[in-house]
């Protein structure tokens, strides 16, 4: 992963506000948000209807997909995408995390503490079995990134 590149998307991200307009951007999470703009700053290739679905990135190298979870929703999508384009499905894996919390009553951040839990290679197994029938597709592929991540709840 290319380092400053990452840095700007997250600066573009989390420290400036974001709009909530345009289709599929309403409940974004943070964490897909900056992982599409890692992948393509270029806001024209983002959001693009394909197939009667809407991709995370479609552009010269294919269709991107981010997913963060339940990889059951992408089934439909991905046959419909594989029958025009190569598509790459990007799964990001906690490597570490730092958690903390948010008082509701005083609205005060608690100290972080490192996660027990590191990810491995090994997480995404269950999440690829539900696309298994996809894996042998040559316009196939699976972007995994392991991130130190910071959850706040």
């Amino acid at each position: 992963m290319d380092k400053l590149r990452f840095y700007e998307a997250c600066d573009k991200i989390i420290n400036k506000q974001r709009q909530k307009n345009g289709i599929g951007t309403l409940g974004e999470k943070t964490l897909h948000a900056v992982l599409k703009y890692y992948f393509e700053p270029f806001e024209d290739n983002q959001e693009i209807k394909l197939g009667g679905y809407v991709a995370d990135i479609a552009g010269e190298n294919g269709v991107i997909e981010i997913q963060t979870q339940n990889f059951n929703a992408l089934r439909k999508k991905l046959e419909a995408f594989l029958e025009y384009s190569n598509v790459t499905v990007v799964y990001p894996i906690a490597k570490i995390k730092y958690l903390s919390w948010i008082d509701v009553e005083t609205g005060e951040k608690s100290k972080r503490r490192k996660s027990p839990k590191n990810g491995t290679i090994y997480d995404c197994f269950k999440e690829l079995y539900k696309i298994k029938y996809t894996l042998d597709n040559p316009r196939m592929n699976i972007c995994l990134v392991f991130l130190e991540m910071e959850e706040i709840r």
